[in-house]
């Protein structure tokens, strides 16, 4: 009997450990990787390949889980308590926690559409990074304000109102498989995008009021945005409040 237990208070004690352990994997992906701030339209959440359900406001968030919102929609999800995460509208992204030997990678998958992150750099921990990745783009950052979006057969000087326009690291990018580009826009602060197709340890750093398009039919084109574009730039990324009706 004393044996039995004495396996019992040690798989207990395992279990704590793994459960509180900064940088196991297991804390990352078996706690919840935050919960849902606003919703404003059709917004639908599918966890583990299971059925889309709607997403409500306080819901509960796991990592894997997969966001899409419909048209005329936005959500805005608090990740981990440190990132904010607003999702305009026909967007899809999956939640990933990555535990890494100096802290946590926070992931969002951008499969389509466009997605605001604002990181809240007091709060995170030496060694935490968050990541947005898409197809062909990895943006990059420890604390700061940007947007990310796919987008079809862009056109870079209507989209952004363009000061300068500039080819950068000429050559990175090889034959195109695919239309879809990267656009990073920085709001504050600095981000690093990574084309997939550079080499390792190339990037680019992209500062406030500047963006980087990455594409797979020509090398990255930074640029410089107008102040009188940011409007447009956040369109839809600034969620209207949910209305209150009096009791």
């Amino acid at each position: 009997m004393r044996g039995v237990q004495r396996l019992l208070l040690v798989a207990l004690v395992a279990a704590l450990v793994g459960a509180v352990a900064p940088g196991s994997a297991q804390s990352e992906t078996g706690r919840s990787a935050g919960a849902v701030a606003l919703v404003t339209g059709k917004v639908t959440v599918t966890r583990l390949q299971g059925t889309p359900r709607p997403l409500r406001l306080h819901d509960t968030l796991h990592w894997h889980d997969v966001i899409d919102t419909g048209k005329g929609s936005t959500a805005r999800i608090l990740l981990d308590g440190k990132t904010t995460v607003t999702l305009r509208e026909l967007s899809r992204v999956e939640l990933r926690g990555e535990a890494v030997a100096e802290g946590v990678r926070y992931v969002v998958d951008l499969a389509a559409g466009k997605v605001r992150m604002s990181v809240a750099r007091m709060l995170m921990r030496p060694g935490d990074q968050v990541e947005v990745r898409t197809r062909n783009a990895v943006a990059s950052v420890r604390g700061t304000d940007f947007i990310v979006e796919t987008v079809e057969r862009p056109d870079p000087a209507s989209a952004f109102g363009v000061l300068e326009l500039r080819r950068v690291a000429p050559g990175v990018l090889g034959a195109a498989t695919r239309s879809d580009e990267t656009r990073v826009i920085t709001l504050a602060g600095t981000v690093e995008v990574t084309s997939r197709l550079a080499p390792p340890g190339q990037a680019e750093r992209v500062s406030a009021h500047e963006a980087l398009q990455v594409g797979m039919r020509h090398d990255p084109t930074r640029l410089q945005i107008e102040p009188a574009a940011l409007r447009g730039l956040l369109e839809g990324l600034t969620p209207p409040r949910p209305e209150v009706i009096p009791e």
